[in-house]
């Protein structure tokens, strides 16, 4: 008779919340640091500075949740 290998305890495994989680939360964390970017990039080269600390605080707020978000996602990954 041939043995199965014991299962593994410390591999994570996903399940339907933390796949929901992170998934939104990707479109979430996505768009924002786009916006992020092309703003940045932009206000960087007209040389206005005020632009660019407008866009961070307009764009990290979500991409600051969605960051957390994310990483709620990976972490509500049950262990099997």
């Amino acid at each position: 008779m041939s043995q199965q290998p014991p299962p593994e305890q410390g591999k994570r495994r996903w399940n339907w919340v933390s796949a929901a989680l992170f998934v939104i939360d990707l479109l979430i964390l996505v768009p924002s640091g786009l916006c992020i970017g092309l703003g940045g990039i932009i206000a960087l080269n007209m040389g206005n500075t005020s632009e660019l600390a407008f866009v961070l605080m307009i764009g990290g707020m979500p991409a600051a949740l969605g960051a957390l978000l994310v990483w709620a996602g990976l972490a509500t990954r049950q262990r099997g």
